[in-house]
């Protein structure tokens, strides 16, 4: 989001950041970006004063019923990044798009919108190699990523590693942004190993991670990733781009940006660590090839992943959208596979938990006196789960909501997106 948005403004748009939460890595956010926090009524005043024309948003905001946006006049583009959610049809959204091709594929039978690909780009005017970088002795291997989500990108098996190349000569780095503390709290055998062999573990702002991969490429280094899934890493596209090989499983996402044709290496995710670590050691130890794969990564990352091309592409969906049902029984079937006669769990997770939360909040609104924003909310719960309106006390709420003077979204539109 925050590359794309200083490419959009380049061509005339005018485009501002929402997040629903506050995290670690807000310290690195650029200030020359407007961006906000809030909640979801926060979100619908701000495309209420300021007009937007489309929401882009992530497939797992289903969740904080971000679908709300499209009842105040603005298209809603979803995009996958890693995780499949059942939910997204031409009901509540304009357009779908998998930041890769294996998400596309998994998510379409699931919509029936056609699921668009859009593969995650790099700035590489940026992320670049950089001849002027001091090398290193000795090589840096490098672990980029959340270490708190352990079940994906699984520091423990480079926990595993670590130590056996620690005792092999090699610097370890760990570009973490939570920290040893917490990472103790869910991974604390993995804590245990890895402190005692890193040079460093701490966050980098993102300004600097182009300097950062540049140093672990001169070094004669390599980033290795243990990830059991991606959607399309941004880190190893980035590495790759500064001319620093990648070392990382062959699982999906992750196959998708890295090719042993173009420089990096692919292993086994179920590979034995003492294997793992001597693949590690002896790509390193290559001098040889080592110098062609910094030479060959980059080009084939600025060739196929670029930024510009991915903003472009995200542009034409912009304009394009809403795109036309691929099924007429596509949203039957998506409240059938979410029934709370079929499947209590997944109804009560993806339609009555955020349909809930979309009501309460209009409730809310209306008692503030925003009708405009609570009845937005009311119709987008009914879409939801209307099953809710069962209850007359909901329903009449609905009722009121929806036919109140002052519920009107009509706006005129401008040419910008968020």
């Amino acid at each position: 989001m925050l590359a794309l948005a200083p490419i959009y403004k380049s061509e005339g748009y005018h485009c501002e950041i929402f997040f629903f939460k506050h995290g670690p890595m807000e310290k690195y956010l650029p200030v020359d970006c407007t961006i906000h926090f809030g909640d979801l009524p926060d979100l619908l005043r701000l495309i209420d004063s300021k007009g937007f024309d489309v929401v882009h948003a992530n497939s797992t905001d289903w969740d904080l019923g971000v679908s709300a946006v499209r009842n105040m006049g603005a298209k809603l583009v979803v995009t996958a990044h890693g995780w499949i959610v059942p939910t997204w049809t031409s009901a509540n959204c304009d357009a779908f798009v998998g930041c890769s091709k294996w998400l596309a594929d998994d998510q379409q039978p699931l919509t029936d919108l056609p699921a668009k690909v859009v593969l995650n780009g790099v700035d590489v005017d940026k992320f670049k190699p950089n001849e002027n970088t001091a090398a290193t002795s000795p090589p840096i291997v490098a672990w980029v990523g959340r270490g708190t989500a352990v079940e994906q990108k699984r520091i423990d098996k480079f926990a595993a590693i670590a130590p056996a190349l620690r005792r092999a000569g090699v610097q370890i780095r760990l570009v973490e942004s939570y920290g040893a503390e917490k990472v103790a709290k869910v991974a604390p055998k993995a804590a245990r190993a890895l402190l005692p062999v890193v040079d460093f573990w701490r966050a980098v702002h993102r300004e600097d991670m182009p300097g950062f991969y540049q140093e672990v490429a001169a070094s004669g280094g390599c980033v290795v990733s243990t990830s059991s899934f991606e959607g399309l890493p941004m880190t190893l596209l980035e590495a790759q781009a500064c001319g620093c090989p990648v070392i990382a499983p062959d699982v999906l996402g992750v196959n998708e940006c890295v090719d042993p044709a173009y420089g990096s290496v692919l292993y086994e995710f179920q590979m034995q660590p003492e294997q793992l670590a001597s693949l590690v050691l002896e790509t390193l130890n290559d001098t040889k090839q080592m110098e062609w794969r910094r030479k060959t990564c980059v080009p084939y990352v600025r060739e196929q992943f670029s930024m510009k091309r991915m903003a472009q592409q995200y542009l034409r969906i912009y304009r394009e959208a809403p795109y036309s049902r691929r099924k007429n029984l596509a949203n039957i079937q998506a409240r059938a596979r979410l029934s709370p006669f079929l499947n209590w769990g997944d109804y009560v997770a993806y339609r009555w938990s955020p349909g809930n939360d979309q009501y309460e909040a209009s409730r809310k609104l209306a008692e503030l006196g925003e009708w405009k924003l609570a009845s937005a909310l009311a119709r987008t719960a009914l879409t939801t789960c209307p099953t809710l309106f069962v209850k007359p006390k909901r329903l009449t709420h609905l009722i009121k909501a929806v036919m109140h003077p002052d519920s009107s979204t009509s706006r005129s539109h401008t040419t910008t997106c968020v």
